[in-house]
């Protein structure tokens, strides 16, 4: 909330938001390590980033820098997510460019169990141009083949299943352009995979 990014700027998320540390007030939550949901400091951060992302398409503003989960999501279409990791230095991210003329400001705020994120500033987009993503399923995929891990206190011949396999799947995120509600452009924007 309230940062500036001025034109012709790269905004990273992971380098606004930093580590997610108790120091800082993050408290344990889901989150995924290692194909495995477990409780991390931060949890939950990816639902801001993928909201954050939403508003930047929507926007018109330019991605550079974004990443599908490990799994579908479930708080927002699957292929319109934006996972994020930070590990210091180089770890998946958020980035976007300021493609306007002018500078753009951040709103984020919480009411409740709602998240709203707003791109304040001069329009990027044409008078009467509105963008938005569709986002479809294009294929099942097939669950992996298990992984077998020798587990000492175990007894001999005994098989324990730490984590069933599930299927995946691929989407497509189309990018819809409209003016003056026609739409005017509808372009392959990414594929996901979880």
């Amino acid at each position: 909330n309230g940062q500036i990014v001025l034109p012709g700027e790269t905004f990273s998320y992971n380098a606004v938001v930093g580590d997610t540390t108790a120091e800082k007030g993050y408290q344990e939550a889901a989150g995924y390590q290692d194909g495995k949901v477990i409780q991390v400091l931060g949890g939950g951060v990816c639902q801001v980033s993928s909201t954050l992302y939403n508003a930047v398409v929507f926007a018109g503003l330019k991605t550079t820098e974004r990443h599908a989960h490990t799994y579908e999501p479930s708080y927002v279409t699957p292929g319109e997510d934006a996972m994020v990791s930070y590990d210091g230095y180089a770890g998946p991210d958020l980035r976007f460019v300021n493609n306007g003329k002018t500078a753009i400001g951040i709103k984020a705020s919480i009411s409740g169990q709602t998240l709203t994120v707003s791109i304040y500033g001069n329009p990027i987009l044409e008078d009467g141009v509105t963008v938005s993503m569709h986002s479809e399923k294009i294929k099942e995929l097939d669950a992996p083949a298990p992984t077998y891990v020798e587990d000492p206190t175990l007894q001999p011949g005994t098989e324990v299943v730490a984590k069933a396999a599930t299927p995946g799947s691929r989407w497509q995120t189309n990018l819809i352009t409209k003016k003056n509600g026609q739409v005017v452009s509808d372009v392959l924007l990414h594929n996901s995979t979880y």
